[in-house]
């Protein structure tokens, strides 16, 4: 079990979808932390972006929590 703390800095969108949803493809895991960016008002604008500066990763662990760890 990998007990590092989650560290908010620039993500790539597949990089940090991966890290919330670890057991499903990349794609998968692409596709859904994009609906859960379009259904939450404060993140759907985030829902077209590529990358993540470390204030958006902020701003989407604040309205979702961490990744699984």
């Amino acid at each position: 079990m990998n007990t590092k703390a989650f560290e908010i800095r620039a993500y790539y969108k597949s990089e940090l979808a991966m890290l919330y949803f670890p057991d499903m493809t990349r794609r998968g895991a692409v596709r859904r932390l994009n609906n859960w960016l379009k259904i939450n008002p404060r993140l759907a604008d985030l829902a077209d972006a590529n990358d993540f500066t470390p204030v958006q990763v902020a701003l989407i662990v604040s309205e979702v929590g961490e990744p699984y760890r």
